[in-house]
């Protein structure tokens, strides 16, 4: 959910870049640390490129609170249309490391994520495009929704991040010997 919730909309937002450097500390004491991150370690800073390469949550919760929880969850809902996100959702758990109250759907999670591969052109996913009749006459057409919502920057930083975290971070089982291949690791 990172990217969807994050570090795209903090991107768009044009306050962030990959070069920038994030707190990689807890949010909060008390009660213990939180968030932990996966290692329980902290190394006090590190840049969006490197808490997107290794998926360092308190990266992400710092910098959601950096960007704001609303303008994050306004950016996932309105603009990903990520639908099933509701105003309990408006907090850093949900946002930063994806305890959503409802969760998200997979056909929507996809949805979002092909924007990054369209260019910053956001696509309502469908299962069939025409049905013909046996004369060959269109008797149904399911035309497809797009709008564009990410710049060029936008785009270009968040593909440079999840190529990496393929080919160097934690997502190292999707590097394919060949091909394209972006994408973000998580386990809620």
């Amino acid at each position: 959910i990172k990217p969807l919730t994050v570090y795209a909309p903090g991107f768009e937002q044009g306050t962030l870049t990959p070069a920038t450097v994030i707190k990689d500390l807890p949010v909060k004491y008390e009660g213990g640390a939180w968030p932990k991150n996966d290692n329980r370690t902290y190394s006090y800073s590190r840049t969006i490129f490197k808490g997107i390469e290794d998926s360092v949550n308190a990266v992400a919760a710092n910098t959601l609170k950096k960007i704001g929880t609303n303008y994050g969850y306004e950016f996932a809902k309105e603009s990903f249309g990520l639908s099933t996100l509701v105003e309990e959702d408006m907090q850093l758990s949900s946002l930063a490391l994806g305890a959503q109250y409802y969760g998200v759907t997979v056909r929507e999670m996809a949805n979002a994520f092909a924007t990054f591969a369209n260019d910053g052109v956001y696509r309502q996913g469908r299962t069939w495009t025409k049905v013909y009749d046996s004369k060959g006459n269109v008797v149904l057409e399911n035309v497809q929704e797009s709008r564009e919502i990410l710049s060029e920057k936008t785009v270009n930083y968040t593909n440079y991040c999840l190529t990496n975290a393929v080919s160097k971070g934690t997502g190292g089982g999707a590097n394919f010997a060949s091909g394209y291949v972006a994408g973000k690791t998580g386990t809620t």
